[in-house]
């Protein structure tokens, strides 16, 4: 850990002595050509039909300091060509610290960003915080799930290690403590439209308080976030819900139910999972079906959408196969699966 905090920190002070070298390089640069071009301008306009204004001087002083010289100007006063002579070792000295600081610039910022230390620029991103084994299944589901339902969205992912060798190349990947609140905003939470925090070890006491404590960050930090936190203890959920969680899934509450129902009737598990692998469960505002009872909404979604709706969430109350009279009401979302 010593040898990379060591070597970020070389990073970041020869990224600033290149900044710098830029700047006063692009001063000069621009310093040489200006004034030169105002020196070339003055000496040979009255004998040079080559020079009938200051953008041909201009134009002079650039091929000379880029060393292209196309020939179509040259000095013909002796005070000219002595300004040429003063213009050529400068420019091309410029040039060259210039192409080299931006050369070195692009290098650094390769490397950082490969290390992770840089700072995401994304909006309306998806982060993911944990550690590796269960992060990297959440993204590549995430990812497959993007792909077939046709969505774009970024994701970026923020451990407090390496990084991992299959994280996918479109995955940004940033390096910083979830608990710090700087690496937190350097991974773009305050922007992001969703964050999910899964376990950060195995021991659920420990994962499940540092999974809340970080939801309480994100929560700070994004008001508007839709946060996702995976607890592994069932008796943690409402902590994570009062630390700021809009959704909170227990692994192990989810697996228990599952093989309970697969003991009672057999074959639901397959069912279930391939519901939620293959089919799209989704919750559509109901803004257009008010006032229509719950069965002829069933109708016309199955037939105009060929969705099937399963159920309606209402403020905090989930109902599944309600009553065919029920009547939608506004606010009321509809759960389908296409």
């Amino acid at each position: 850990m010593i040898i990379p905090l060591v070597f970020t920190r070389w990073i970041r002070r020869i990224r600033r002595v290149l900044k710098s070298l830029i700047l006063y390089s692009l001063i000069m640069f621009l310093a040489i050509l200006f004034i030169g071009a105002l020196a070339i301008y003055l000496v040979e306009h009255p004998y040079n039909p080559g020079i009938r204004n200051y953008f041909d001087a201009v134009w002079f002083i650039m091929e000379t300091i880029t060393t292209v010289g196309y020939g179509d100007i040259v000095p013909v006063t002796f005070w000219g060509k002595v300004v040429d002579m003063v213009i050529m070792p400068l420019g091309i000295a410029i040039i060259s610290i210039l192409t080299a600081s931006i050369a070195g610039e692009l290098t650094n910022m390769v490397i950082t960003r490969s290390l992770g230390q840089h700072v995401s620029s994304r909006r309306n991103h998806i982060v993911v915080i944990g550690c590796v084994n269960r992060a990297l299944k959440v993204i590549e589901e995430l990812m497959r799930m993007m792909e077939r339902e046709g969505l774009m969205m970024d994701l970026t992912y923020l451990h407090n290690g390496d990084k991992p060798t299959s994280l996918p190349s479109d995955v940004e990947f940033l390096r910083g403590n979830p608990f710090n609140t700087n690496d937190l905003l350097r991974a773009g939470v305050d922007r992001a439209s969703t964050v999910i925090i899964t376990p950060l070890g195995e021991n659920s006491s420990s994962s499940d308080a540092e999974a809340i404590l970080i939801t309480m960050r994100v929560r700070e930090l994004n008001k508007d976030a839709y946060i996702i936190t995976e607890v592994l203890d069932e008796a943690n959920r409402d902590y994570a819900f009062k630390a700021g969680a809009n959704s909170v899934v227990s692994l192990g509450s989810f697996t228990t139910t599952i093989i309970a129902r697969e003991a009672l009737s057999r074959g639901t598990s397959s069912v279930l999972m391939r519901i939620i692998n293959d089919g799209k469960v989704s919750l559509v505002k109901a803004e257009g079906y008010v006032g229509l009872r719950f069965i002829e909404v069933v109708e016309k979604l199955k037939t105009t959408e060929n969705r099937l709706i399963i159920g309606v969430v209402r403020g905090s109350d989930i109902l599944i196969n309600p009553s065919n009279d029920l009547i939608i009401q506004p606010g009321d979302l509809l759960i389908t699966v296409s």
